[in-house]
C-alpha cells in the first residue's frame, strides 16, 4: 500500500503501477522440491564421508612414511619382509579403493604445482628448482586432490664471488 500512496506524489503521467506478483504457493513449492534433491539430503553423510576420507588420507600418509623408511628388499630380515608385504598390500588396497599417494622427491618445481612450498633452500649443482624432499605426500581420491604435499624445493646456489 505504502509504493501506491508513494505514487500520488508524483505527477499522472509518470506514475507507475504497482507490480503484480505472481502466486508464491509456485514459487515455494519450487524452493521445497529443490531442497528435497539427494545432495541437500545427504548432509549427515557426506559429513561421515568426509570424516571416512580425512582418515583415509591420514592412514595413507602413514603408510607412505612406513613406506620410506624401510630398506630395500634385500636388506631385509625375514621378520621384516614380513611387515613389508603388509605394507604393500595395504598400499595395493589404497590404490585399489581410488586412493594415489605421490611422493614429488626428485621432481621438477614449477610453480604452478598444487604444493604447499615449505621452504627453498640452496643446493649445490642444481642447474633448476627441483623438489629435493617431500614432508607429507600429495594425496587424490579418484584423480581429485584431497591433500596437497607439503615439499622443500631446491634452488640453484648463485655466485657467491662478487666481481670487484
Amino acid at each position: 500500500m505504502l509504493p501506491s500512496i508513494r505514487q500520488l506524489l508524483y505527477p499522472k503521467e509518470f506514475r507507475i503501477a504497482a507490480p503484480k506478483w505472481p502466486a508464491l504457493s509456485g514459487a515455494v513449492e519450487d524452493i521445497v522440491n529443490l531442497l528435497k534433491l539427494p545432495y541437500y539430503n545427504n548432509g549427515v553423510e557426506s559429513r561421515q564421508e568426509s570424516e571416512s576420507l580425512n582418515l583415509i588420507v591420514d592412514i595413507g600418509t602413514v603408510i607412505w612414511r612406513l613406506r620410506r623408511r624401510l630398506p630395500a628388499d634385500s636388506e631385509l630380515a625375514e621378520q621384516t619382509r614380513r611387515i613389508s608385504r603388509d605394507l604393500e598390500s595395504a598400499w595395493d588396497t589404497l590404490r585399489q579403493g581410488g586412493i594415489e599417494i605421490k611422493d614429488h622427491s626428485g621432481e621438477k618445481y614449477d610453480g604452478g604445482m598444487a604444493l604447499h612450498v615449505i621452504a627453498f633452500q640452496p643446493v649445490v649443482g642444481l642447474s633448476r628448482e627441483q623438489i629435493i624432499e617431500t614432508i607429507k605426500p600429495t594425496i587424490y581420491c579418484n584423480n581429485k586432490i584431497v591433500r596437497m604435499g607439503d615439499v622443500i624445493v631446491g634452488v640453484p646456489e648463485g655466485n657467491s664471488t662478487l666481481e670487484t
